[in-house]
C-alpha cells in the first residue's frame, strides 16, 4: 500500500480543482463555438430563403467577431463593388425581357464577356482569398483562386451549398412559375464545371435579384471556408 504524504494529498486536491476548472472552460467554449454554428447556420438559412415581400431592403453581409470568450455578430456596412453603380447592374432588379434571357443570348453567340464586375470572396479570419466572382448582367461565375483545390465531395458543398440553397432559391423559383410571376427561362440555374472532382468553376444563371447574389457571396465564402478546414484538417 503506498503511503501519500498530506501535502501530496492537498497537491492532488488541487490538482483536482484545477481539471475540473478547465474542463468546465473547454465546455463552455465548445458550447459557444456550437451555438455560434446554429447562429450562422441561421442566419445563411433566413437570409437564402426570404420571401418575395422582404425583397427591398438593401443586402446585409455579416461579420463574426470574438470579445475574449464572446462571439457576436454584426452588420458588414461595405457595399458590394462597384457592381451597385454598374450600368448592367441597374437592369437586374428590372423584369428582364425574354430574349435577353441568358440562353438565348448563348444561342445568338453575341453575349459581351468582357462586361462584368469583380467580387473577391476572402476567408474572414485572414482575409485569404479563396474564390473570385464574375458577376455578368444575368449570370455569375465562381472561381475558385488557382491554388485552392476544392473537391465537390468535400463537405458541406453539396448538402449545404447545393441542396439548401441553391436548390432552395430553384425550388422558390419554380413556385414563382407555378403562380406565373415568372417564366420558367427566368428560373435559377446552376452548372458546375469539375476536372477529377476539384471544382474549376461554379456558373448560376438567372439570379436576378440583389439579395440572391448577397446570399449567394456569404454562402460560398463560409463554406469555402469549412472545406479549406476539412482538407486540412
Amino acid at each position: 500500500m503506498l503511503n501519500y504524504s498530506e501535502e501530496d494529498v492537498k497537491k492532488a486536491a488541487d490538482l483536482r480543482e484545477w481539471l475540473i476548472k478547465k474542463i468546465s472552460d473547454k465546455q463552455e467554449e465548445i458550447d459557444k463555438l456550437r451555438n455560434l454554428l446554429v447562429l450562422i447556420d441561421n442566419l445563411l438559412k433566413q437570409e437564402s430563403f426570404k420571401p418575395a415581400s422582404t425583397l427591398e431592403r438593401s443586402p446585409i453581409l455579416y461579420d463574426v467577431h470574438r470579445n475574449n470568450e464572446n462571439y457576436f455578430v454584426t452588420e458588414n456596412k461595405s457595399e458590394l463593388p462597384s457592381l451597385e453603380k454598374s450600368q448592367a447592374y441597374k437592369n437586374i432588379n428590372n423584369k428582364i425581357p425574354k430574349e435577353e434571357n441568358k440562353e438565348i443570348i448563348k444561342e445568338k453567340k453575341n453575349i459581351d464577356y468582357s462586361n462584368y464586375e469583380t467580387k473577391e470572396l476572402k476567408r474572414l479570419k485572414d482575409n485569404l482569398l479563396l474564390a473570385i466572382v464574375k458577376v455578368y448582367l444575368n449570370f455569375i461565375e465562381i472561381i475558385p483562386e488557382k491554388n485552392m483545390s476544392f473537391n465537390i465531395n468535400t463537405p458541406p458543398f453539396k448538402s449545404f451549398f447545393i441542396k439548401r440553397i441553391i436548390e432552395g432559391m430553384m425550388n422558390q423559383d419554380q413556385e414563382k412559375v407555378r403562380k406565373k410571376q415568372i417564366e420558367d427561362t427566368e428560373m435559377l440555374k446552376y452548372e458546375i464545371k469539375e476536372t477529377n472532382g476539384i471544382i474549376k468553376k461554379i456558373v448560376i444563371s438567372n439570379y436576378r435579384e440583389k439579395e440572391r447574389l448577397t446570399d449567394i457571396f456569404n454562402t460560398v465564402a463560409w463554406v469555402f471556408t469549412r472545406m479549406l478546414e476539412k482538407s486540412s484538417g
